[in-house]
């Protein structure tokens, strides 16, 4: 009884350890998806955007072999009281006027300027960074990856992937604009062309991204 009482808490159960670290089939399908519209961004003409996507994609590759390689066990903590209250006291309406606030102003600025870019890439890296050293909530690691239910949403992305790269072939050239042939950022346009209609689009990005790292 003693051996079984003070082993115990030797070493975590199986079901608690975390496997974030493995690099999985579906993190495959991500790096390599960043990849290609990497590499056709460049080719379009958009080095920036490029380069964003590249840095994503080495970055999610590190963090999965540098994890793998350590061999470190994650295993979810209980949040101190602390946490869990500052958790719960998140200022709903001062966020809203925030974003409402930052919307409008950046939407302002002209498309693909320096300080529309700028303003974006801020809120990006706030939000990596607290998904990055956010702990996992849940002890058994990630939900079996369900095949079934992952085919539709597979088959949108490779639907508007085969989309996008059949009309930017059937483009003049690969910086011309085409509305005979247009990709997605080509019928976006009459959207984005406006002050109102940039600011509804990055009130609607922000909300996307809230929803996200709430999960």
């Amino acid at each position: 009884m003693e051996r079984e009482v003070s082993g115990a808490g030797s070493s975590p159960p199986a079901s608690a350890v975390s496997s974030a670290g493995a690099f999985t089939t579906v993190d495959a399908i991500v790096v390599a998806i960043l990849v290609v519209a990497g590499i056709f961004d460049w080719l379009s003409g958009n080095p920036i955007h490029s380069t964003l996507l590249f840095a994503a994609a080495v970055a999610l590759s590190w963090d999965a072999f540098a994890r793998r390689r350590s061999g470190e066990l994650e295993v979810a903590a209980e949040p101190s009281p602390v946490a869990r209250a500052v958790a719960n006291r998140v200022p709903i309406p001062a966020a809203l006027l925030g974003a409402l606030a930052f919307s409008v102003v950046v939407g302002g600025f002209g498309r693909y300027s320096w300080p529309a870019t700028v303003s974006v890439l801020v809120p990006c890296a706030f939000a990596l960074v607290l998904a990055w050293r956010r702990p996992d909530e849940t002890a058994s690691g990630p939900e079996p990856f369900d095949l079934r239910g992952a085919v539709p949403w597979f088959s949108i992305v490779v639907a508007a992937g085969l989309f996008e790269l059949t009309n930017l072939f059937l483009q003049p050239s690969m910086k011309t604009d085409s509305y005979a042939h247009p990709t997605f950022s080509v019928m976006t346009d009459p959207v984005l062309a406006s002050h109102p209609g940039r600011s509804v689009v990055l009130i609607l990005w922000l909300a996307l991204g809230w929803f996200l790292m709430r999960r």
